[in-house]
């Protein structure tokens, strides 16, 4: 399936929403400063970076309905199927790295070999390892606590 789209138009709503989500969580995320009660303060460059991110998406999406300064782009949906895959991959990593360091990196380590179509069993073997012995650094003697 190949699906058509505007590339500028595209790219500007995007970044329009991602800065409104910027925006919109920055209070929760950064604590107010009380000391100062003018001039900068903690959240005065998130805020920058917000609108920024937003007025440049505003300019996007204006070149590309205004003034047609747009290219179409086709996206091959089924080449991008594995790209989709993987990101998959990386989101369920992100969930299961909060109970446990060493299993979620380890079915990250496999899942990529397996991904870029890796079939040596040694590979396999030598993330295992590496994980494992990554995990046994940091958590016995640099005595970091992992997850």
């Amino acid at each position: 399936m190949k699906i058509k789209y505007r590339s500028n138009l595209v790219a500007g709503i995007v970044s329009i929403i991602l800065g409104i989500i910027c925006w919109m969580i920055i209070p929760t995320q950064i604590a107010e400063d009380y000391a100062v009660t003018y001039g900068i303060t903690s959240k005065t460059v998130p805020y920058a970076v917000a609108l920024l991110w937003i007025v440049c998406g505003a300019v996007l999406a204006v070149q590309s309905l205004v003034f047609k300064k747009d290219e179409i782009k086709v996206l091959d949906a089924a080449k991008e199927a594995k790209a989709l895959g993987y990101m998959l991959v990386l989101l369920i990593y992100a969930v299961l790295f909060r109970r446990s360091f060493l299993i979620s990196t380890m079915l990250l380590g496999v899942a990529t070999l397996a991904f870029t179509g890796s079939r040596k069993k040694s590979y396999y073997v030598i993330v295992l390892m590496v994980v494992v012995i990554l995990y046994l650094l940091f958590s016995k003697v640099l005595h970091v606590q992992m997850p």
